[in-house]
């Protein structure tokens, strides 16, 4: 009876969306995978956009200059990169469990560990790694007071000045 069974809908890398995305543009590679371009700032007036390649590694939220991308400025990004990227389509990345996505933020907080002055936390610092997190801004957020709470030498959370939600703040290391 295997013949009549119908499976479950696969999502497919051509129209998948990252939870806590919107992806705007897909280019296809030249073996074939995807490359999207996407933002999760849906809820600003200025959006800042990625490009993450689901074939290869690819991933980049900064132009050359190192500031974060417009939309235009991504799409630039993954057509350059799907024009010499010969990685085969390997499906969707595997959601992460709570535990291992936590990791992935306190990772990329670590890094801004290594500067002489406190580093201002916004979301966007965070919009190159939605491709791999799949969680939501709230989420987010949620992971980011946790971390605040257990270590604010590490991370400091205070009133946001506009009167509405957190300003968290990565702490540099002790300099003697």
């Amino acid at each position: 009876m295997a013949l009549f069974t119908r499976t479950a809908p696969v999502a497919v890398p051509e129209s998948w969306t990252p939870e806590g995305t919107l992806v705007s543009q897909r280019y296809r590679a030249l073996e074939g995978a995807t490359v999207l371009v996407y933002t999760a700032d849906a809820d600003r007036s200025t959006a800042y956009y990625a490009a993450a390649c689901l074939g290869c590694t690819h991933r980049t939220d900064r132009n050359a200059s190192g500031n974060v991308m417009t939309e235009a400025e991504a799409a630039q990004a993954a057509n350059a990169h799907a024009a010499v990227c010969r990685a085969v389509p390997r499906g969707i990345p595997a959601r992460p469990d709570d535990t291992e996505a936590a990791k992935m933020i306190r990772t990329r907080l670590w890094a801004r560990r290594y500067v002489t002055a406190p580093h201002q936390l916004r979301l966007s610092d965070f919009t190159g790694l939605r491709v791999d997190l799949q969680r939501s801004t709230d989420w987010i957020k949620a992971v980011l007071n946790d971390i605040a709470k257990a270590d604010p030498s590490f991370l400091a959370a205070a009133p946001a000045s506009s009167g509405g939600g957190t300003r968290f703040t990565v702490q540099p290391f002790g300099r003697p």
